[in-house]
């Protein structure tokens, strides 16, 4: 597996027939291995190729994936967020929609997942006045939602200041 993996991180960025066959090949080699099929997720949502926003909230809908696994969200929207500052961070702030779409969505079932995956909104004063605005108006958008958590409140407040 150490191998496929190398291979695979080697070919990540690359938009090529070559890795769609390798994801999948490994993918259907490794489905039924909790900890390695994380892994995979991790390894689609970190892709800096054109798309992977949308392959992301495809993934969503993949079989193996469960909002209610906290290493399976961290594994995809953790990854997507966090490393993957290509997408994550497009000019139209697009990345921070959907993190705080996410976000919001899991607040009420596991707040402090979701006030974890805050982390790479609140460190909007390292990017460009734009990105800024984009990442503090979702902030604000989370800091301002009806029965929000302690947890994901507290972030997202924080996070403003």
């Amino acid at each position: 597996m150490s191998n496929a993996m190398g291979a695979l991180s080697a070919l990540n960025n690359t938009d090529c027939a070559e890795r769609t066959a390798a994801l999948s090949d490994f993918h259907d080699r490794w489905r039924d291995d909790p900890l390695v099929l994380d892994k995979w997720f991790s390894l689609n949502a970190m892709s800096a190729i054109p798309g992977t926003l949308d392959e992301v909230k495809r993934l969503m809908d993949h079989p193996g994936f469960d909002m209610g696994n906290p290493n399976r969200v961290r594994a995809l929207i953790g990854a997507f967020s966090g490393g993957n500052p290509v997408t994550f961070h497009a000019v139209d702030g697009s990345g921070y929609a959907f993190l705080c779409d996410r976000v919001l969505e899991l607040d009420p079932s596991n707040p402090q997942v979701a006030a974890r995956l805050l982390g790479p909104l609140t460190r909007w004063r390292r990017y460009d006045q734009r990105r800024q605005a984009l990442m503090t108006t979702q902030l604000k958008r989370i800091a301002g939602t009806a029965k929000l958590s302690r947890d994901v409140y507290e972030i997202a407040n924080k996070g403003l200041k």
